[in-house]
């Protein structure tokens, strides 16, 4: 009987399936964009009372990571991930809504005409609003079980303004989701999982900046 070769690459090659190779919607080449459509799905399903939109981007987050890590992330993993994240979450899950509902009124009422400094204080709105889903994206990619939700979201906001090109490119991830959804409509229900996505590889970007 033969012995097997050794790898080319002088290592064994480990017995868990890598990402690329998971047979998940496809599996392959087009495995992590289907886990992306499915987070995607999941997450806006997860979302629809809207006070579950931040635990639920978190679940999405972890289940991201999940897959990219070649952990298991089936369904019932994603729903395991989301009641975790919702022990604590409510003063920011219902927070947070708020005062994105505060400052879309905001944007509208300084949009009227004659209205003084309407141009200034519209653009600065627009800005917070911005600020505001970069800060809630971060947060839900810090969070982890078991963590409080205060502290993750303080981190997060620390994480904005030290991390400044990250935060940038997170506004373009959302800028581009955005014009998906103006384009066409149905793809708001993909966009939580490209929002998932990046936030995943931006955080990676800064922790290994960060060492």
């Amino acid at each position: 009987m033969s012995t097997p070769l050794p790898d080319d690459r002088g290592d064994e090659r480990d017995d868990a399936p890598r990402p690329d190779e998971k047979r998940l919607l496809g599996g392959g080449r087009f495995g992590l964009f289907s886990e992306a459509l499915m987070v995607g799905l999941g997450v806006s399903v997860l979302s629809l009372p809207v006070v579950t939109a931040v635990p639920a981007l978190a679940a999405g987050v972890s289940h991201v990571r999940r897959h990219l890590d070649g952990r298991p992330d089936t369904l019932a993993a994603l729903w395991d991930d989301f009641r975790a994240a919702c022990r604590g979450v409510w003063p920011v899950a219902v927070g947070a809504p708020l005062l994105l509902l505060l400052l879309l009124v905001n944007v509208q009422l300084t949009g009227v005409e004659g209205m003084p400094g309407g141009t200034g204080f519209r653009v600065v709105t627009v800005f917070l609003v911005a600020v505001v889903l970069v800060v809630v994206l971060r947060a839900a990619a810090g969070w982890s079980p078991g963590a409080s939700w205060w502290t993750v979201v303080q981190a997060a906001a620390r994480r904005t303004g030290d991390d400044v090109t990250g935060t940038f490119l997170l506004l373009v991830a959302l800028g581009l989701c955005a014009v998906m959804v103006w384009m066409l409509a149905p793809l708001a229900v993909v966009v939580p999982g490209l929002l998932c996505l990046a936030v995943v590889a931006i955080e990676h970007r800064a922790a290994v900046r960060r060492g």
